[in-house]
Order: C-alpha cells, then structure tokens, then sequence
C-alpha cells in the first residue's frame, strides 16, 4: 500500500509540476499582441494589446487569469481558446560588439560634428545588448570648445528600434578642431527672426544678436522695432524662440 501511495504521490507532483509550467515566447516587437502569447487566437482576438515588449532581455509574464481577464474587460469572448496557464514573453536580445558598436553609431556622430571638427577616436563599450533591428535616432553632443587642437568631449547617441526609443549610449570621443570650429555659427549683430508661441499664437518680430551664438544657445536679442532685449534660444541660422520666464 506504502508502495502504491508514493507513486500516487509522484505522479501527483509531476502532475502538478507540468500545470504549473511555463510557456516561454520569444518576442521581437515593441508591443505584446494576444497572437504572441496565444497562436491559435484569431481575428480581433489576435490583435489584443496586451501593453509594451520588455526591455531587451527582460520578461514579463503572463497567467492565464491575466489573459481572461484582458480578453473580457476587451469585450471578446475567450470561446474554446486554450489558454496556458502560464506564459512568459521573452524580448529577443543580440550581443553588438565594441565593431559593430562602431559601424553603427560612427557616421551618426560625424554627421552632426560642426565644420572644422574631425573624429578621431571613439571609445565604446566592449559590447551591449540590445534588439536585433536597432539603428540610431538623435545626438545629442556636448558644447564644444572656442579653439583650435584636440579636445575630448562626450555625446549620447539614441539607439532606436521602429521608430521607438531603446536607449540612450553615453560614448566619448576624440576631435581634431582647426580654426573653423572656433567660430560661432552667428556673429553678433546677426539679424533673424524672434518668435514667441503662446499657446494657438504665434507672433514674429526681426531681432539682431547682441552676442555671438551657435545653434541651441540661449543669447540676448534686440527686437529692431521697439528696442527691447529679450533672451531667446536659437533654433536655426535664421530663428530664435523667446524663452519665456
């Protein structure tokens, strides 16, 4: 009976065991649809959101009551879809190499570097993980000096999957600067266009510079009708937006 009893009870935790199992999915994509976790589900059904990916090699999972539970607040009708009772999703990560770290971000980097500046070293981490279809969105690069000689400076680098932010890479690198990365996109006394925007309005006046400025510095501005300084952020050679208090 004793012998009896203990298979019972194996075959009772291995039961039990198999129930309470997950399933693992694999997930390539920014949002979690029911399809993902459920192949069998159709329709509508399929197309449920069920909210976004996990990090690059993170999880999130799902119990069976979760997936009931979004599927009737959906106002679906589960029917006779079998549902695991546990599902974990999975976000498909690859290793890039300090290389391929290179080839991806280098041209993004130079492409915003000003007239006169060369990269000459860039320092990357060994290696990240990260999505397999990531590419790179904007820079973002700290001022650079007013003078001519090799300068080291920082700069982050958005690493996006379709359209939609993964990262944010720190890196550092080296630059060569000539005499052309000393000057300042505008001179003082540079005339453009001021603009204010509040709220549905947007009004626009001729101002000059009252300092030398490159895009993105916050400069006094003399507004030609009236006289008035007003400080404004310069958003391109041609326009300023007011900062307002």
């Amino acid at each position: 009976m004793r012998s009896i009893a203990w298979v019972l009870a194996c075959a009772g935790l291995v039961t039990s065991a198999v129930t309470n199992a997950e399933t693992m999915r694999m997930l390539d994509a920014q949002r979690i649809h029911l399809r993902d976790l459920v192949p069998e589900a159709t329709g509508t059904l399929a197309a449920l959101d069920l909210g976004a990916a996990p990090a690059p090699g993170g999880s999130r999972l799902f119990s069976r009551d979760d997936l009931r539970t979004a599927i009737i607040v959906a106002h679906e009708d589960v029917g006779d879809l079998v549902i695991p009772n546990g599902i974990r999703v999975v976000r498909s990560t690859r290793k890039i190499s300090e290389h391929e770290l290179d080839v991806l971000v280098r041209p993004a980097l130079t492409a915003v570097l000003p007239e006169g500046a060369m990269l000459t070293t860039l320092h990357l981490p060994k290696s990240i993980l990260a999505v397999p279809d990531i590419a790179t969105g904007q820079v973002h690069m700290s001022r650079l000096p007013k003078h001519a000689g090799l300068t080291r400076t920082t700069a982050v680098v958005e690493l996006v999957a379709a359209g939609n932010l993964i990262t944010r890479l720190p890196v550092t690198m080296d630059l060569q600067l000539d005499e052309r990365a000393s000057r300042y996109m505008l001179d003082r006394g540079a005339t453009l266009s001021l603009v204010i925007d509040t709220g549905a309005t947007r009004v626009s006046a001729t101002a000059t510079l009252m300092a030398p400025a490159d895009v993105g510095d916050v400069v006094s501005c003399q507004v030609t009708r009236t006289r008035k300084v007003l400080r404004a952020k310069v958003i391109s050679r041609s326009e300023a937006s007011v900062v307002l208090p």
